[in-house]
């Protein structure tokens, strides 16, 4: 292995809250890198939180259209055009990229695209996209990896090339009949904007009720709204087997108070919770402890079990801190250690975690 080139900052993953740390360290001197596997900015500005938000806006513009003469407005009747929905949210993902290169840019922070992983304590070898490799060591190392869509194991699940978050938001074409996996956050609020958009939409939840963080008749509230809008959701349903392909025709066979029944659709949507991104990373070489479920074990000053070593994001073991992952706000304070001491910026969630995005009909 080539000498490692010392940086004082060295960030693995681009997401928000290690794009703001970089961009303050190197606006204050200090040489900092930031290495970044494929999504410039992370999945907030690219595949989840705001893309997400501008086809649910897409979304609510078609209702509104559709109800319009509840307003005193006679409009004729609502077609959808995906292929343009589609375009609408990639010129924001473009423009948002600009911007972030620029920040990059502005501040002196440098970004390296590639794929990073730790070889030693504090010591990160990159294969870099565009060939050839680099190692960097930092004085100090933050981790900021985040989640993916969590596949779980059901039989003919991963046969069936089911939808996540960012794969539904990439379709330049309208599913027949949309079956979503989850009766979460990511599930509901993308289950009504292509209810919205015109799919039929049935939601499958395994719990009692959907939205299973909320209170009671905040869920009942919600199951109310879906309702109104022709969303079908099944409760305390355990999905047992799923057959044919997303896209093509799916039918997933489930198990509820009731019994077994199957559902038939055109397309599947796996919105079932989130894995994180620290397999493969050689965390175990930079004595980087892990929780059981393989999240970043850290305390409240968000330092790991390697010295000068921190994590930040939603790749955090929510328990192992009083700061969870999902209520870290960059706009409530300091909330980096000294060592590092990064004022607040901006007013995205660190986590992104996702919020939601439910609005009743109009």
């Amino acid at each position: 292995m080539s000498e490692p080139e010392r940086v004082d900052v060295l960030v693995l993953g681009s997401g928000e809250a290690g794009k703001f740390l970089a961009w303050h360290m190197a606006s204050t001197g200090q040489r900092t890198a930031v290495v970044e596997r494929k999504l410039i900015g992370g999945s907030c500005p690219n595949t989840n939180c705001l893309p997400s938000k501008n086809e649910i806006w897409s979304a609510k513009v078609a209702d509104l259209v559709r109800h319009a003469d509840r307003f005193g407005t006679v409009a004729p009747a609502v077609a959808v055009d995906m292929a343009k929905v589609l375009a609408h949210k990639r010129e924001m993902i473009d423009g948002l990229i600009a911007m972030h290169l620029e920040r990059y840019r502005a501040s002196g922070a440098e970004l390296i695209m590639g794929t990073g992983r730790f070889v030693a304590p504090k010591t990160i070898a990159v294969s870099l996209n565009d060939g050839g490799s680099r190692v960097l060591t930092g004085d100090k190392v933050v981790i900021n990896v985040g989640t993916r869509a969590t596949i779980p194991d059901i039989a003919g699940l991963h046969a069936a090339a089911a939808l996540t978050n960012v794969e539904v938001l990439e379709l330049d074409r309208l599913p027949q009949h949309l079956v979503v996996l989850g009766g979460g956050y990511v599930g509901l609020e993308l289950a009504q904007a292509y209810r919205r958009f015109g799919s039929r939409v049935t939601v499958i939840e395994s719990g009692p009720q959907i939205a299973g963080r909320e209170d009671p008749d905040v869920a009942a509230a919600i199951m109310e709204m879906l309702a109104d809008e022709g969303i079908t959701v099944q409760l305390g349903a355990r999905v047992l087997e799923v057959q044919g392909r997303s896209g093509t025709g799916v039918k997933v066979r489930l198990r509820s108070a009731a019994g077994e029944g199957t559902i038939e659709g055109s397309d599947l949507l796996a919105a079932v919770g989130r894995t994180p991104n620290t397999s493969g990373i050689g965390l175990d070489v930079a004595g980087v402890r892990l929780d059981e479920r393989g999240y970043v074990a850290v305390n409240d000053r968000l330092e790991t079990s390697a010295a000068d070593v921190w994590a930040v994001a939603s790749a955090l073991a929510a328990r192992s801190s009083p700061m969870s992952r999902s209520t870290i706000s960059a706009s409530s304070g300091t909330i980096w250690p000294a060592a590092i001491a990064v004022p607040a910026v901006g007013s995205c969630r660190i986590a992104c975690s996702p919020t939601p995005r439910l609005v009743a009909s109009a």
